[in-house]
C-alpha cells in the first residue's frame, strides 16, 4: 500500500476541537451550540462561552442601551455552564459589552481553535449585504467554524457525518480529518465527491481517498461520486443520508467572489450542523489546556464538572 493510500490515523487537525469559543444569546439555538461544542471538545477540552450584550448609545448623549439585556445574558451563561458541566467539560464564561456582535465574536475566535455559533437568522444575500456573523465568519475564518443546528429527530449529533471533497490535492487533508473524526466519535461517514471542472481530472486521488476512508471505517463508510453543483449536491446528500454534521473546507474568498463560495452557501442552506475547517488547522498543534490555569480577568469559570 502506497503512502498516499494509508489509513488515516490520529489527525492533528482534530486538536482544534480542544479549545472552543461559543457565542450565546439566550436563544434555543445557543443551548444547542454549547451541547455540540461540548460533544466536540470532550473531557479533555475547554469551552469559552461568550455573551455579547453590545451596549451602545442609540443617540449621542442618551442613555446606553444593550442589544442583549445583561440579565438575559447572565441567565444564558448560567444555562450554558450547566450544559457543559453535565457533559463533563470545563468552561469559562464572559459577558462582553462591546459591539457590533459579529466583530466581537470574530475577535474572540482568533484566540481559540474553533468558533461555535447558531445558524444564520437572515437570508444569505441579506447576510452578505449587512455582514451577518455566520457569513462573515465563514469568509474571514479567524478560527475554524461550527454552525450548530439540531440533529434530525432520534439521531445524536455526529452520529452520521459527511465530508465533501473536490478531489484536488488540498482535499486529502480534509478527508483524513473527517475520517479521524469519525473514528474518534464512532460515527459513520459519507464521502461525497462532486465531479465538476478540475476535479474530474483527478481520478487517482479520488480513488485513493475512497480506499483510505473505507479502510479506516469499514462498513461505517459510504461513498457517493456525483456530477453537479457542489453546494446543491452537498445539501441534497445531507438530507438523503440524514447527516447531523457536514465537514467542508474554505478558500476564504471575499468581495464579489464570495457569492460563489461553496462553504458559505452550505453554512446557509444545510439542514444540519456545518464544520468549516481552515486549511492551516488541518495541521494545527494542540493548544494546552491546564486544569490549574486561572481564567482571565472578567471571566467566570464554571464549577469543575467532576464536582457537579
Amino acid at each position: 500500500m502506497g503512502a498516499e493510500e494509508q489509513q488515516p490515523t490520529a489527525v492533528r487537525g482534530l486538536r482544534i476541537l480542544d479549545d472552543i469559543v461559543c457565542g450565546v444569546d439566550g436563544s434555543r439555538h445557543a443551548d444547542e451550540v454549547v451541547r455540540q461544542a461540548a460533544s466536540l471538545a470532550g473531557a479533555d477540552g475547554m469551552l469559552t462561552i461568550v455573551a455579547v450584550t453590545a451596549v451602545h448609545r442609540a443617540v449621542e448623549g442618551t442613555q446606553r442601551v444593550a442589544a442583549l439585556a445583561p440579565a438575559r445574558a447572565r441567565r444564558a451563561l448560567d444555562r450554558a455552564e450547566r450544559i457543559a458541566a453535565e457533559a463533563g467539560v470545563r468552561a469559562v464564561s464572559e459577558i462582553d459589552e462591546r459591539s457590533p456582535v459579529g466583530d466581537v465574536l470574530l475577535e474572540h475566535a482568533g484566540a481559540h481553535g474553533l468558533l461555535a455559533i447558531g445558524p444564520p437568522s437572515m437570508s444569505r444575500i441579506a447576510h452578505i449585504l449587512v455582514g451577518g456573523a455566520a457569513t462573515t465568519a465563514a469568509h474571514a475564518l479567524p478560527a475554524s467554524l461550527l454552525i450548530a443546528r439540531r440533529a434530525p429527530a432520534h439521531d445524536r449529533f455526529g452520529e452520521h457525518i459527511m465530508v465533501a471533497s473536490d478531489g484536488l490535492e488540498r482535499s486529502d487533508d480534509l478527508v483524513d480529518f473527517a475520517a479521524g473524526f469519525a473514528q474518534e466519535h464512532d460515527s459513520s461517514l459519507t464521502l461525497l465527491h462532486v465531479i465538476h471542472g478540475e476535479s474530474s481530472h483527478h481520478p487517482t486521488r479520488i480513488a485513493a481517498q475512497v480506499r483510505r476512508v473505507t479502510g479506516a471505517l469499514g462498513e461505517r463508510a459510504r461513498v457517493r461520486i456525483e456530477p453537479g453543483r457542489a453546494s446543491g449536491l452537498i445539501v441534497k446528500t445531507a438530507v438523503a443520508e440524514r447527516c447531523s454534521l457536514i465537514i467542508v473546507s474554505s478558500r476564504r474568498v471575499g468581495g464579489i467572489r464570495a457569492l460563489g463560495s461553496v462553504s458559505e452557501r452550505v453554512v446557509h442552506e444545510a439542514p444540519c450542523s456545518v464544520l468549516v475547517v481552515r486549511p492551516e488547522d488541518l495541521h494545527a498543534k494542540a493548544r494546552p489546556v491546564s486544569a490549574s490555569s486561572a481564567p482571565p480577568n472578567g471571566v467566570r469559570e464554571s464549577a469543575d464538572p467532576a464536582d457537579a
